[in-house]
């Protein structure tokens, strides 16, 4: 079994694809869904909502390969801790765990040469440049979750890693992976910014 945590409209063909949006379930909704947008796209029919910082998505030990891809950062620090737990749980001895979460490091790099404060803001994520004002612009920032919660560097990211009893864990790139399955749900542009500088990408396995 693969598991795809914080999918958004990327789903695998032999993944279980979760999302917590509210947004996927509204959408879901006989009719209601169809006449009210909240995005301008819809979310796939595969997509499956889940919180893992709430519970295990499958039953212990039965996961064989996990991605998680530009989630960690938008849980509270506490509740990312209880992700990793969960993960662990999941994944069979042997089994794969993928992530990404923007690097905080390269930010502060990007910031310490160009003094930009504004962008550097804008680059973590982690601010508010105007509320919303109209109705289904305030209904997406309810339920879009967007906004950055907790940043990482590798080595933050990778010692939390290590508390929770991963093993082997090491940097990963786009497609460096044996596991054919991963080609599913991976996209190179994720493992990169918008200036094409590395993010936080880690490969680790449960033993």
């Amino acid at each position: 079994m693969n598991i795809h945590i914080g999918c958004g409209y990327t789903v695998g063909k032999s993944w279980k694809n979760y999302d917590v949006t509210p947004t996927a379930r509204f959408e879901k909704i006989p009719l209601l869904g169809k006449i009210i947008k909240i995005n301008e796209n819809t979310f796939p029919k595969e997509v499956i909502f889940g919180d893992i910082t709430k519970d295990i998505l499958c039953a212990p030990n039965e996961a064989d390969n996990i991605f998680c891809s530009h989630t960690l950062e938008h849980m509270a620090f506490e509740e990312m801790k209880t992700a990793l737990s969960n993960i662990y749980t999941m994944l069979k001895p042997g089994g794969c765990f993928r992530l990404i979460v923007p690097s905080l490091e390269t930010k502060i790099e990007k910031y310490i040469k160009n003094k930009d404060a504004n962008n550097f803001i804008k680059d973590i994520g982690m601010g508010e440049k105007e509320k919303p004002k109209k109705f289904l612009s305030k209904i997406r920032h309810l339920f879009g979750n967007s906004r950055h919660l907790w940043m990482y560097d590798t080595r933050s990211m990778s010692k939390e890693l290590e508390n929770k009893n991963f093993k082997n864990i090491d940097v990963c790139k786009f497609g460096d992976s044996n596991i054919k399955a991963f080609e599913e749900v991976e996209e190179q542009g994720r493992f990169v910014d918008n200036e094409n500088l590395p993010e936080v990408c880690i490969q680790c396995t449960k033993q």
